[in-house]
Parts: C-alpha cells; structure tokens; sequence
C-alpha cells in the first residue's frame, strides 16, 4: 500500500513538471561535462602496460575520475551451450571452465590506482538476458555468480587496490521493455542477492547501474514510473549506490527532443527512493547505426545513414549533457575510450570538446572550408569522385556525398580514411554530386557540387 502511494506521488510530480504552464525550469546540478568513462572488457585484454598507461594519461587530460570496467564475465546462449568468457584471473567456481579472453581487471586497477582513478568492476553478464530477462531461474543464478566475483575480485585486488577498487557494475540493464516489465520479481530477488553479498564483503563500495529507457515497443513514461517507483523500494539500494541510466540518445531508442521528459521521469521515481541512491546521468557519445527498421520511426529507430557506430558530432553530445546536467549529481559517458581518445579515433573530437570547455561550454561554431580540387572522372570501374583535404580548426569529421539529390556514401574520418576520394560504380557522369564537409562540431560547409 505505502510503494502504490508513492507511485501516485511520483505521477503526479512528473505529470507536474511536464505542464509547460506550471513547470519550472530546474536549477543546473552538475556541469555538462563527463567526470567518468564505459570500457569494454573485450577493448583492453590485448593491451600491455605502454598502451595502458598512454590510455589513463589520455583519461586523466580528459578530466575522467571514474572508469566503469563494463562486465569481467559473460555467459553465451544456453542455446549455444552457455559457455563463459572471462577477463580477469578467477577461482569462482561456476567460471572454471570459462574461456579465458585475458586479464583486463588488475591493469585497469594498477593504472588506475597511480592516476587517481576510481574504477566500477563490471561482474557478469548473459546473452539471453535479451530474450528471458528476469523469468526463469538464470537470472538469480547469473545474479549468484556475481556475488562469487565480488568476494572473489576483493579477496584478489581489495587490499592492494584499496583506492581504485571503487565500486562495482552490474550489467544486465532494467529497461522499460515488455520482457522486464513481465518479470520483475525475479529481477528484484536476484538483485537483492547480489546487494547481500556485496555488504557481506564490503559494505562501503556503491553499486552501479546504467539501465535505458526505449520509446518503442516498451512501456509508455508513466507506467515505467511506477515500475521505478516499485523497483526503487523493492530493491535494498543502499545509501550512496548509484542510478546512471544511458540517455538512449545514442543508440537511437530516445530522440533528442523527448530526452527532458525522460529525464523527469527518472527525477520524480528517484525521489521515491527509501535509500539515499544518487542519480547520475550516462550521455551518450556515439551516433547508432540503424541498418533495417519495422515501422521505422514509430515501432523502431528510423534506418540512418551510416552502417556501423560512429562518434556523434559534439552539437549533440553537448545538448545531451545539458539536458543531463539539469537532472544529474554527475555525468559520465559511454564511451569516452570507444568514441573519444584520440589513441583510438579522430582526435578532432577529443580537442573540440577540450575547446568547449576551457571556453566555459561554449560550442566553437567555425564551419570548415570549402575543399578544393573537386574531381569526377568516368573511369572502367564507375565515376570516380575525389577533393582535397577541407581544412578546419580542429579538422575535419566526415565527408557527406549526396547523387543527383540522394544520399550516396559517408566517409568518416574516424575510421583513419586517408584518401580524399570515392568510386561510385553504379554512376554517371551526367548525375550531380555535391559533397558536405562537417567538422567535429556539427558545423557544416553545407552542399557543394563537384564538377
């Protein structure tokens, strides 16, 4: 009776905050900035000591405090044989026949440790979380396993990484889909295992948890409330655990213009919270790729352009970090390593954002010259387009090539494209092509025709 009062306190306040007539714009509570960074297991296991070290001083210059290591275990399809991949050294017993993808926790802790970094250990994961969710008994069991890894990792690495060894990471993601609605029981009683045995250990360390929230083919805002309201008393979170739910930007699950919405749903469920849990924000930095869709747009994302994910350009990034720091005690990214470092991707980025915020978090808005030496050639193998390189104050993001006023192919500089130039093997000589410069920014030379 006291959580469905709660619920209808939390309606209320959301339904409050959303009447443009009644709501009041709400205080700033963190800079748009990110203090902390996701890292794949998978990214780090092949590092050695060199690139370890090269990474953290990048994160360090980046202003990083926390490192979420995103989960040291998973566990394939039972339909495949439910094998375990492990990154880490361990002796739990249900990982000892795992495959062993090599050790990324304790380099991640050493580092860390020397650079003043406090590190989120990721625990276990399983693949069929995406078709059973909590039903069944194998989200307990994988719930079991990470409370396993949470004795085992502190046993290990506790006392000699007391000051990296900050917190732990739970993977699984409660999201607003059908599938977790439905079988929220077991999501709760497998959580509260875990939070038992990670006081059993360590009472002091905090855990994280970065679900996301979808637009489609899920539970509409106000029912997702009432699901957080329940979850947020259900579930024994301790003082100082940590709600950091992705915006969802990113991936394409919440457009841009709704995000404030969301993040007033999160705000008025949060509040409900018999524990002292801190909400905190996960701004997504990437741009998702979105190759089929059903219903594109009202079922599902809308196709994009790109094929694979690509680093978003900072106009959207800054606007997500702004909505984000409205709501959030601290903002953290997924991923400033994947998408960010400039070890790893354009460094274009990396200095714009640098930029914006030496600046006071204003956005640089110098569009990129208007490159030159623009080519088209019929050849044997199509017409062959090619420019020279744009220049810019921090350089160039990607190339856009439109045919006769459709798309036609995005060359990211991201993916360490050295040559100016494209093949279109099914073109004409005859067909218009134009070209469009963007740099890190979003800033836009606008469409150019390549004669």
């Amino acid at each position: 009776m006291f959580t469905f009062v709660k619920m209808i306190s939390a309606v209320l306040a959301f339904v409050m905050s959303v009447l443009p007539l009644i709501n009041k714009a709400p205080e700033q509570k963190c800079k748009p900035e990110f203090s902390g960074t996701f890292i794949q297991s998978w990214m780090t296991c092949s590092w050695d000591d060199e690139r370890w070290a090269e990474e953290v001083e990048n994160m360090k210059k980046a202003g990083i405090e926390y490192l979420v290591l995103q989960s040291l275990a998973d566990k394939g399809y039972e339909s495949n044989g439910g094998q375990w991949n492990v990154y880490y050294d361990t002796d739990v017993d249900a990982l000892k026949n795992a495959t062993f993808g090599g050790d990324c926790l304790e380099p991640a802790l050493k580092h860390c440790q020397d650079a003043g970094i406090k590190v989120f250990v990721g625990l276990s994961m399983f693949d069929d979380f995406w078709n059973k969710a909590g039903g069944g008994s194998l989200y307990q069991d994988v719930c079991k396993v990470a409370g396993d890894m949470v004795e085992d990792i502190y046993n290990k690495y506790g006392e000699e990484y007391k000051d990296s060894l900050y917190g732990w990471y739970f993977t699984p993601e409660i999201s607003n889909g059908l599938l977790c609605q439905a079988t929220f029981n077991g999501i709760i009683k497998g959580l509260n295992h875990l939070i038992d045995r990670i006081d059993e250990v360590d009472e002091t360390k905090p855990l994280l948890m970065s679900p996301f929230y979808s637009e489609y083919m899920s539970v509409g805002p106000v029912a997702t409330l009432c699901s957080y309201v329940r979850f947020f008393n259900k579930v024994n979170f301790r003082d100082g655990d940590i709600f950091a739910p992705q915006d969802a930007v990113g991936a394409k699950w919440v457009r841009e213009k709704n995000l404030e919405k969301t993040w007033k749903m999160y705000k008025a469920a949060i509040a409900t919270c018999k524990a002292d849990v801190k909400l905190w924000a996960n701004c997504e930095n990437f741009d998702g790729a979105v190759t089929s869709a059903t219903l594109g747009g009202v079922l599902s994302p809308k196709i994009t352009e790109h094929k694979s994910n690509v680093t978003a350009t900072l106009d959207h990034f800054v606007r997500q970090m702004e909505i984000a720091s409205k709501y959030a005690e601290n903002i953290i990214t997924f991923s400033y390593n994947h998408y960010y470092s400039p070890s790893h991707v354009n460094p274009a980025f990396i200095n714009t954002y640098y930029d914006y915020v030496e600046n006071g978090y204003v956005l640089e808005n110098e569009a990129p010259e208007i490159p030159q030496g623009l080519k088209k050639v019929q050849s044997e193998n199509g017409v062959e387009l090619s420019w020279n390189e744009a220049a810019d104050n921090f350089g160039v993001a990607y190339y856009r090539l439109e045919k006769d006023g459709k798309f036609l192919a995005r060359i990211d500089k991201y993916y360490g494209t050295e040559d100016n130039c494209f093949v279109d093997e099914a073109g004409s000589i005859d067909s218009v092509y134009t070209i469009e410069t963007v740099d890190a920014a979003g800033n836009s030379t606008g469409k150019i025709t390549i004669n």
